[in-house]
């Protein structure tokens, strides 16, 4: 799951409330960062703003540190990966729960995948998806 995901994530389990409320202690060129981050699946942070971050949200930065490597792209890069090669996908949902099938596509919002064994397509929601083999 992307840093911008897990963001998102974090707000909506604190009641949805606005990026603005969150960020209110950062300054403006700051707020503008995490607006991209969240809002336009563009990793414009840095440590600083990691940092602050895992201030606002009140959770360690190693968290945020380990989402930040779990890119949208780089999950996007396996999925076209294991495609190509006609393997099999591995995707680790934020349940704990392993999806394993081949990948029959895939878009911004979610992944089709084929079970080895017969049982109809799943369709898994990206932001659901919090590790993949060889992330971060």
């Amino acid at each position: 799951m992307s840093l911008g995901d897990h963001l998102r994530f974090l707000r909506a389990m604190r009641g949805g409330p606005p990026i603005s409320v969150i960020t209110a202690q950062l300054d403006e060129a700051d707020r503008r960062k995490v607006r991209h981050i969240e809002l336009r699946y563009r990793d414009t942070s840095d440590e600083d703003i990691v940092r602050s971050l895992a201030g606002c949200y009140g959770v360690p930065v190693e968290e945020l540190m380990w989402h930040r490597a779990r890119s949208r792209r780089s999950l996007s890069d396996y999925l076209l990966a294991v495609s190509s090669e006609s393997r099999p996908a591995e995707l680790r949902l934020r349940s704990g729960e392993v999806l394993v099938g081949n990948v029959v596509w895939w878009d911004l919002a979610a992944i089709g995948l084929q079970p080895a064994d017969g049982h109809p397509l799943i369709v898994v929601q990206r932001h659901a998806v919090v590790d993949w083999p060889l992330a971060g």
